[in-house]
């Protein structure tokens, strides 16, 4: 993924204190976003945003918020005109879809996904 241009991987962390005082850091969220080239809107880059995961125990803290915000703020000085986020459709009544609405996106499309 890393050798994958135009891909980031946004991570959030949770920090404790070890025993011994240190932070430690466990990982609690990821999501992921692809800039793709466009022919149309000015030649201005789409975004993709995938995989908005957060472990149960860090669910509804804002984890998902900040980490889809940040890809927003990444796709704007991108200077991308147009942004898709993907969510299954389960998702619909465990709270992702109505932060996906707070943060600006409208259910529009239709999608079709084929497993190869």
């Amino acid at each position: 993924m890393a050798a994958t241009p135009d891909l980031t991987v946004y991570l959030a962390v949770h920090s404790l204190p070890d025993e011994q005082g240190a932070a430690r850091e466990r990982p609690v969220g990821t999501a992921a976003m692809m800039l793709m080239p466009h022919l149309t809107y000015d030649c201005r880059p789409s975004a993709f945003i995938e995989a908005v995961v957060v472990s149960y125990a860090h669910r509804r803290r804002g984890v998902a918020r900040l980490l889809v915000q940040q890809a927003l703020d990444d796709a704007r000085a991108a200077s991308c005109r147009k942004v898709q986020l993907l969510s299954h459709k389960r998702h619909a009544d465990d709270g992702a879809h109505e932060l996906y609405r707070r943060l600006g996106f409208t259910a529009e499309a239709e999608g079709f996904r084929l497993y190869l």
